[in-house]
């Protein structure tokens, strides 16, 4: 039997181990708790890094904060100032309002109170072939003579003019305006050389602005044409506003406006401020009384921008120079004048027309009645808004009892067709004297084209070339010391208003 015997070094195993287990025990600990300090730490540095984020963020706010306060200051400073310079400005107001309340004061007191002045000047040239004239005109006389009247020629009517106009509106609503015009209005024309175109009252009728009398001398109604250069596109005017229409009208009458109508009425002396007495050396005065009514009505269609269609009618006495004329008395024959004329425009083009007809007893070459009837139009085009192209047309029927037209002035002092504008008979069919003509009178046409050119608001540059013709040859050639049946003429003005 083989004896079992003990090992010594499985036993020093067992006490080792024993003697080593308090140790790592103890080693476990540390792990744990450097894992632990490890841990910690890393939070530590996570508050650290948080701390120093809101920190920043600290900083951030109050740089902004003191940017707020800055910028505050800043507003506060800006409010004292608009502050202190409302203060200034209010202070201003009040003293402009002291002055504006003086200057008003003073209108009233002066009369200017609604006072409007306004006028225009234009000079004018013109090249006229037959007559051989070539000249400036403007606020002439074209005999001339300073003591003398003006004689009324195309190449020399209503343009190289000035005037001057000025209109008060009352409290009331009652306009007053002067007009004046040397030499070139309507009292040079019908008044000697009086300078007043107009002069006139227009006065509401019970408080109604659209209701109203008028009285004064009062310029004609007739035509579409305007009388002052810077309101027409020629520098001429037609034929019809030269030969065919009144000046002006000395009376009384109504204007009233209803919607798109217009009526006027008025009853005084036609082209005349008064009638005198039909005197004669050594003879009683033989009366003087010639009044005659004139008539107008205007539609303004309210579908177009810039539109009227108008007529117009005359019944009375005129004024006639042709003391042989049959039927004149005391100065004045009965006459009848009546026109149509209308205007339209639309974007770049205008359209202008009228149509005229009238008689006078006595006022004709042969002393019978005068007829006549006649036709103009304008056509207008703005190639831009300051350059501006036109054409004119200009028809008038003269021939009845060798010619004659209203006022029976166009022959009374020539004793021969009127060679300058080209009315009047055949002068063949005159005796050796150029008096005793028979026959029929000439039939006038006229054709215009020219330009306008609007260099500032106030001013305008005007163009035009004119061809004047005639059936039977009335146009005196200077020249070749003949009568014509044309002429031409050129002619540039300058209109500036204000």
């Amino acid at each position: 039997m083989q004896k079992k015997v003990k090992s010594k070094f499985g036993l020093s195993l067992v006490a080792l181990s024993l003697g080593f287990a308090p140790v790592l025990a103890h080693a476990d600990t540390n792990a744990q708790i450097l894992k632990e300090l490890k841990a910690l730490q890393a939070q530590v540095e996570q508050l650290q890094a948080k701390v120093q984020a809101q920190d920043a963020q600290l900083q951030a706010q109050g740089a902004k904060v003191q940017a707020q306060d800055a910028t505050l200051k800043a507003q506060q400073s800006q409010v004292a100032s608009a502050a202190a310079a409302a203060d200034d400005a209010s202070s201003q107001a009040d003293h402009n309002a002291v002055q504006i309340t003086g200057l008003k004061g003073a209108a009233k007191r002066t009369g200017m109170d609604g006072m409007t002045v306004t006028g225009m000047i234009a000079p004018a040239y013109v090249y006229n072939q037959d007559q051989q004239n070539s000249s400036f005109v403007f606020l002439n006389r074209s005999n001339g003579s300073a003591g003398g009247s003006t004689l009324y020629n195309y190449d020399n009517s209503s343009f190289g003019m000035a005037n001057i106009q000025f209109q008060k509106v009352m409290s009331d609503g009652t306009k007053w305006t002067l007009n004046l015009v040397p030499d070139r209005g309507a009292g040079t024309l019908m008044n000697g050389n009086s300078i007043i175109n107009e002069a006139s009252v227009s006065m509401p009728i019970n408080g109604d602005a659209n209701t109203r009398l008028i009285a004064g001398q009062i310029p004609d109604w007739e035509g579409y044409e305007y009388v002052f250069d810077n309101q027409t596109y020629a520098v001429t005017h037609n034929l019809l506003f030269d030969f065919a229409e009144l000046s002006a009208y000395t009376g009384a009458g109504v204007d009233i406006t209803r919607g798109s109508w217009e009526w006027k009425a008025l009853v005084g002396n036609m082209d005349a401020p008064r009638y005198y007495y039909n005197t004669a050396a050594g003879t009683a005065g033989t009366g003087g009384r010639a009044p005659g009514a004139v008539f107008r009505v205007d539609y303004t269609p309210s579908s177009y921008d810039n539109a009227d269609i108008g007529a117009w009618a005359m019944i009375g006495k005129l004024p006639n120079a042709n003391s042989a004329g049959a039927g004149v008395s005391n100065g004045t024959s009965a006459a009848q004048m009546f026109e149509v004329d209308a205007y339209l425009t639309h974007a770049a083009w205008g359209y202008y027309g009228q149509i005229s007809y009238g008689k006078q007893a006595g006022a004709a070459y042969n002393g019978g009645d005068a007829k006549w009837w006649g036709l103009s139009g304008t056509l207008t085009y703005n190639f831009t808004p300051r350059f501006l192209g036109f054409a004119r047309a200009d028809y008038l029927n003269d021939s009845a009892n060798g010619g004659g037209l209203q006022g029976g002035a166009e022959f009374s002092t020539l004793g021969s067709p009127d060679g300058v504008n080209g009315f009047g008979p055949d002068p063949a069919t005159c005796d050796a004297t150029g008096a005793n003509c028979t026959g029929n009178g000439a039939n006038r046409y006229a054709l215009s084209f020219g330009t306008n050119y609007q260099i500032s608001k106030s001013t305008k540059l005007k163009l035009e070339y004119r061809y004047d013709g005639a059936n039977l040859p009335v146009f005196w050639n200077t020249a070749g010391a003949n009568y014509k049946k044309s002429n031409n003429l050129l002619a540039a003005g300058l209109a500036v208003s204000f």
